[in-house]
């Protein structure tokens, strides 16, 4: 198995592709394979790295660590231990903000910046939202955090338009967290703290390198407002807004977002 020590933790990781390098940093409680709609895409052009985070999958489960600060450290540890100097990194919600640390702390080391869904700092509203999904992480059941995760994530509209498919991810969040393999608990909540923590938006600004920055209209968890400020603090950010998609654009709209993300990467070699 594909294993690397990065900043003191043992984490699992995958290479698929040639070209340059691409680091894929996915979002809370969610492992290497979050990025699956987009490896046929990117792995044409470019060496795409995922892995699992801190907390996640195969990788070590500390009982500490959990900021964006210290997660963006892996990332770039990571990189090492696979001696790539610089890449490529796009990351996905929590993955956009350890990639915002990234290029903050070693802006020689990031060629690009790709946000998908992503914010700066969390607003009272997500700030509830977390509160809550750790209490239910920490004393409820499989079944409720299933509901509870997918009904704060998708917001009316798209659920009243959508019932069937949110059904089946309620089902397939609960078989996940049912089974053997499920994620570990102290890794969640500790996913669900670092985003709480996180907070860029006095730096973000002193970011120099090439931006996309996409989210859906729809999207609840981190609403385009988070995008907007971000394009706006990171001068010269593309911004591109997918429009009746929500939080999970990788997956509810893969085809126009696969090209979009493409299209930005490509000039940027």
């Amino acid at each position: 198995m594909p294993y690397v020590e990065a900043n003191g933790i043992r984490t699992f990781y995958k290479c698929e592709g040639t070209g340059p390098a691409l680091l894929l940093i996915a979002g809370n409680a969610m492992e290497h394979t979050t990025f699956n709609e987009q490896l046929p895409a990117l792995s044409r052009y470019f060496r795409c790295i995922v892995y699992d985070m801190r907390g996640i999958g195969r990788s070590d489960i500390p009982t500490d660590g959990y900021t964006t600060a210290e997660m963006a450290k892996d990332a770039l540890a990571l990189l090492t231990a696979l001696e790539f100097e610089q890449a490529h990194v796009a990351g996905y919600s929590l993955g956009g903000a350890i990639a915002q640390e990234m290029a903050l702390s070693a802006p020689e080391r990031v060629l690009s910046l790709s946000l998908y869904s992503s914010y700066e700092r969390p607003l009272p509203y997500m700030r509830l939202r977390y509160d809550v999904l750790i209490k239910i992480v920490e004393e409820s059941t499989p079944e409720l955090w299933a509901m509870y995760s997918a009904f704060s994530a998708f917001g009316p509209r798209f659920i009243n338009e959508h019932e069937a498919e949110i059904r089946d991810e309620i089902a397939q969040r609960t078989q996940r967290w049912s089974a053997d393999s499920a994620p570990s608990l102290t890794g969640v909540a500790g996913h669900y703290r670092a985003i709480l923590s996180h907070d860029t938006a006095s730096r973000l600004a002193t970011i120099r390198c090439p931006t996309w920055i996409a989210v859906g209209s729809d999207d609840v968890v981190t609403p385009v407002s988070h995008s907007e400020r971000m394009h706006v603090l990171i001068k010269g950010s593309e911004l591109r807004v997918f429009p009746g998609k929500p939080h999970r654009i990788l997956n509810f709209d893969a085809e126009d977002f696969n090209k979009g993300s493409l299209e930005f990467l490509l000039r940027q070699i």
